[in-house]
C-alpha cells in the first residue's frame, strides 16, 4: 500500500503471494501477471515512502532508507522465493525486477542525506578571525607574552561534533552494521566518510585562502591542528582527501619555517590537542 506512513508493507505483499499459491491451480500459466502485480505493489510502496519523506527532514530520509534496506534483505527475498516457487520462474529475474524501484528510492534518499551532510559540515569549517593569541611570538598588542592556548579550537570542536552527530543519526535509524547493498559497505561508514572528507576539504580550503596572511606562529599552530585532525579522522578519510590534507600541512610547515611539521611545540602540541579534545578522539579515533 502507498499509505505514506513511513513503512514498507512487505508483509502484505508476501501474504498476498502466499494466498495466490494456495488458490491458483495453474499459477505458471499466469506467471507474468503475478510478477507484474508484485512489481506494481512494490512501486506503490516506494511511492508511499517517498510521500512520507516529502516536506520532512533527514530523519525521515534515513527512516525510508532503513525501510528499503530491511525490505531488500528481508521480505523481498521471501516474496521472490514464493513467486519463483509459484510460477516456476527465474528467481534472479524476479528479484531484479522487484528490487529496481526499492534501490532507486534508497539511492535517492541516502544521496540526499549525504548532500545535506556536506552542506552542514561546510558551515562548520569556517576558521573565524585569527585572534591575537595566534600572533607572532605569542604576544598581545602590548607586547606581553601569552601562554599557549588552553582551549580546544572552536572550529575543530564544531566540525568534530557535526561528525559525531552524523554518526548518531545514522545509528539511530540503521544501526552500525547495516550494509548498503549497492556498495557492500555499512551506511554508518559511508556517512562518516562523507562527513570527514567534507570537513577536511573545507578546512584545507580555508587554510589555503589565508595562508599568505599567516605569521609563522599561526602557520605552525594550524599545521599541528591539521595533523591532529588527520590523526583523528584517518579511519574515515579517503586517500584523495588525505593527500589534500598532507599537501596543505606541508605548505603550512614551509610557511612556519620548518620541514617536518613538529614546529616549536613539536609533538607536545598535538598531544595537548588530544588531551583537550579527548572526547572526540575517543569517539572517532581508532
Amino acid at each position: 500500500r502507498a499509505s505514506g506512513s513511513g513503512t514498507f508493507d512487505g508483509d502484505a505483499l508476501l501474504n498476498c503471494v502466499q494466498k495466490l499459491s494456495e488458490e491458483l491451480t495453474r499459477a505458471e500459466d499466469c506467471s507474468n501477471e503475478v510478477e507484474k502485480g508484485c512489481e506494481l505493489v512494490v512501486r506503490r510502496c516506494c511511492e508511499g515512502l517517498a510521500g512520507y519523506v516529502r516536506d520532512r527532514g533527514d530523519a525521515a530520509r534515513l527512516r525510508a532508507v532503513a525501510e528499503c534496506a530491511d525490505a531488500l534483505n528481508g521480505r523481498i527475498v521471501d516474496v521472490v522465493r514464493e513467486v519463483a516457487y509459484l510460477t516456476n520462474g527465474n528467481a534472479e529475474a524476479v528479484e531484479e525486477a522487484l528490487a529496481e524501484d526499492i534501490m532507486a528510492l534508497e539511492a535517492t534518499m541516502f544521496d540526499e542525506f549525504l548532500d545535506n551532510i556536506c552542506r552542514h559540515v561546510a558551515g562548520c569549517t569556517k576558521l573565524g578571525s585569527m585572534s591575537f593569541d595566534r600572533e607572532e611570538g605569542g604576544k598581545d598588542g602590548n607586547g606581553t607574552a601569552l601562554d599557549a592556548p588552553k582551549q580546544f579550537p572552536a572550529y575543530l570542536s564544531a566540525c568534530l561534533l557535526a561528525i559525531v552527530r552524523c554518526r548518531a543519526q545514522v545509528e539511530r535509524a540503521l544501526g552500525d552494521t547495516t550494509i548498503r547493498r549497492s556498495q557492500g559497505i555499512t551506511y554508518q561508514y559511508l556517512a562518516m566518510a562523507t562527513a570527514a572528507d567534507g570537513v577536511v576539504a573545507g578546512i584545507c580550503y580555508e587554510l589555503n585562502e589565508r595562508m599568505s596572511r599567516m605569521t609563522k606562529r599561526q602557520a605552525d599552530r594550524f599545521a599541528n591542528e591539521l595533523q591532529f585532525l588527520m590523526n583523528t579522522l584517518k579511519k574515515y578519510l579517503s586517500d584523495d582527501m588525505l593527500s589534500v590534507a598532507e599537501n596543505c600541512r606541508r605548505m603550512l610547515c614551509a610557511k612556519a619555517g620548518h620541514l617536518q611539521g613538529d614546529g616549536p611545540d613539536g609533538l607536545a602540541a598535538i598531544e595537548e590537542l588530544e588531551r583537550l579534545g579527548r572526547v572526540y578522539v575517543l569517539c572517532l579515533g581508532e
